[in-house]
């Protein structure tokens, strides 16, 4: 099973920081995962209890303790009191047997059993306080996957009040989801659009071919007979410049089956190059012109950001 892979991209007052990439554990929490997915996309719209778009958007770290972690998802009331589930209100526990013994580790914040909403915490190191004898008290449903040292250390290092509330905002100015698309490889058919064209033109070149040969062995007599009743004569130029009246004897050149055979693959060669290089050109404009904001993340192929107020709003 492929874990979802999301995004935020956080900002601290006006200055843009970075982007953070989490790993989804929809293999062992499906309901929390998909909570946090769709929370990043945005894509289930305007909630009917509060009124507000389920949406981490411009939503805020709004408590930070150093060497601890940080928190957020409140997007209703922003303070640590608001928040909401796609699923409507609250949403019990699914897995706490996965301890939290590691840093960068994405947990749902709550106010007790099964009151799971929209709200997080990263951690920022081990934190075996919050795991119970038996079993913890938060769901871990997800880990940081890349911007931790480059983007979680820098929010944790914004100076806070008594209260742990940061000075200065810091506030997820974009999310999303990244979603997976299949590598380019040169030995997989299927990756690349021209080679459907490439392999059908290459297939109806076989077929046509071994029917021609097929013709000419049956009728191969009357084949050369046709052929020596195509052949040109054999002309004689006469060197008027000179004056003299020798005369060379030009012999046409007659196309044996070998080399006729041999021009016609040569020539569907070159023609699929052609289809090839044409085609690769077309791909080549059309990804340079895209304007969809898109990344690319290396290792796992090529990745879609999906926005949410182009493919999900009404």
């Amino acid at each position: 099973m492929v874990r979802p892979r999301v995004f935020f991209d956080f900002a601290i007052g006006t200055d843009l920081i970075g982007r953070v990439i989490f790993e989804l554990f929809n293999d062992t929490v499906p309901k929390t995962a998909e909570n946090f997915r769709a929370l990043c996309t945005g894509e289930k719209g305007i909630s009917a209890v509060s009124q507000c778009p389920l949406y981490y958007k411009n939503s805020i770290i709004h408590r930070s303790i150093s060497d601890f972690m940080i928190q957020g998802g409140d997007f209703t009331k922003r303070n640590g009191t608001g928040g909401e589930s796609i699923y409507g209100g609250n949403f019990p526990d699914e897995d706490l047997s996965r301890p939290l013994d590691a840093e960068g580790l994405l947990c749902m914040a709550n106010r007790g059993p099964d009151t799971n909403g929209s709200q997080f915490f990263i951690t920022l190191r081990e934190c075996p306080h919050l795991d119970g004898n038996f079993q913890g008290k938060h769901v871990v449903f997800g880990r940081v996957l890349k911007g931790y040292e480059e983007v979680v250390k820098k929010l944790a290092e914004v100076p806070v009040d008594e209260k742990y509330r940061p000075k200065l905002p810091i506030v997820i100015v974009k999310c999303g989801e990244l979603e997976l698309r299949r590598a380019d490889r040169s030995s997989d058919v299927e990756c690349r659009p021209w080679a459907f064209t490439t392999c059908w033109l290459f297939t109806d070149f076989l077929i046509k071919s071994s029917k021609r040969r097929k013709v000419r062995s049956q009728s191969s007599g009357s084949e050369r007979d046709r052929r020596s009743q195509r052949k040109k004569p054999k002309r004689r130029m006469s060197e008027s410049v000179v004056g003299d009246a020798q005369q060379v004897e030009l012999d046409v050149h007659k196309e044996t089956e070998e080399e006729y055979d041999a021009r016609l693959e040569r020539e569907e060669r070159e023609r699929i190059e052609a289809d090839k290089r044409r085609e690769l050109e077309r791909l080549g404009r059309e990804i340079t012109s895209r304007k969809d904001g898109g990344v690319r993340f290396k290792g796992r192929g090529r990745m879609k950001f999906i926005d949410p107020e182009l493919h999900y709003r009404q």
